[in-house]
């Protein structure tokens, strides 16, 4: 593809809608024909706040578009990517995927036949907190996860384990890099009739063991991950954008302190990674340009948010056998 501005439609302006909204028209790369929601009072006073078209009809949208922009309820996706891929549309699907796991694996059939680029919303891997940390984890051995939120009526159609836990358990995936071994969770109801609270124990092939707790229903906000391998603990806020890494060194380095073990002498050496304020939103979606103009397989591509999904149906499987 020329290096010209890609031609995107926003599909769903609702509150996620509108920060992606906002987003796109700040990024050069991009020309917004229009927007399109199911909700037509909302989509017009949307679009006349922000000086944009909004269209009646979805299949005028895609006519006009090289790309959409999925960030309508989880249980429209399939039906408006499915025909975004068949007119040969790259997809930006907001998470997660679809609303069940057979509904993404006919998204990847489809993508076959019509070879688009599909990535996927989850916005945490360009965290400017984790983004800073990644280079330094390598085979971790137990990761710990705790998201906590307080209520929010706009999520009550899913359960938090595909509302916020989602979140936690794509990087977990992303870091594991192994096949899935065992699950074990359980989860509450409180004020929705599916799971507000949920804990889950994730065993993978490698050896990895996860313990992954998420609430929407908490006095206080959270989002902190915690990685453990040989020679490091990691700590990682993505919340208030911080990150740490205490490693073990067998060599005495400027700034280390000297500690003793049962192998011997080692040092300590604590690192406060550089993090760069950036918007995760604006940058995923930079990313998911630059893959349609490179022909590049996109930051999270269409079979990650597969196996992602599939990790939250047995999460609630497992949950649904525990009740």
């Amino acid at each position: 593809m020329e290096q010209s501005k890609l031609k995107i439609g926003l599909v769903g302006v609702g509150h996620l809608g509108k920060i992606h909204l906002k987003c796109i028209q700040q990024l050069p790369e991009f020309e917004l024909v229009g927007i399109y929601d199911i909700q037509s009072k909302e989509k017009e006073k949307v679009a006349y706040e922000h000086g944009v078209r909004a269209f009646s009809n979805y299949d005028e949208l895609l006519q006009l578009c090289d790309a959409v922009d999925i960030v309508s309820s989880t249980s429209s996706h399939f039906e408006l990517a499915e025909q975004a891929i068949r007119r040969e549309k790259h997809c930006f699907i907001e998470k997660p995927v679809t609303a069940t796991l057979e509904e993404a694996v006919a998204l990847r059939e489809l993508v076959k036949l019509h070879p688009v680029n599909v990535q996927i919303g989850h916005v945490e891997r360009f965290n400017p907190s984790f983004a800073a940390i990644r280079p330094y984890i390598k085979q971790p051995k137990f990761i710990e996860a705790h998201r906590l939120s307080s209520f929010n009526p706009r999520g009550r159609d899913v359960s938090v384990i595909h509302d916020i836990m989602i979140h936690d358990l794509d990087l977990i995936c992303l870091l594991a890099n192994s096949p899935l071994k065992e699950v074990k969770a359980n989860g509450v109801s409180l004020v929705s009739p599916l799971p507000d609270i949920c804990n889950a124990r994730l065993e993978f092939e490698s050896g990895l063991v996860c313990n992954v707790t998420a609430s929407r229903i908490s006095m206080k906000q959270m989002r902190k991950l915690r990685i453990f391998q040989e020679d490091a603990y990691i700590s990682i806020d993505m919340l208030e954008k911080e990150a740490q890494v205490i490693r073990l060194l067998d060599d005495n380095q400027e700034n280390t302190i000297e500690i003793e073990t049962h192998k011997g002498n080692k040092y300590i050496s604590l690192v406060n990674p550089e993090i760069k304020p950036v918007n995760a939103i604006l940058e995923e979606l930079k990313s998911f340009c630059k893959s349609i103009v490179n022909e590049e397989v996109p930051e999270v591509n269409l079979d990650e948010g597969i196996q992602v999904l599939g990790l939250v149906q047995a999460i609630t499987k497992q949950i649904e056998e525990n009740q």
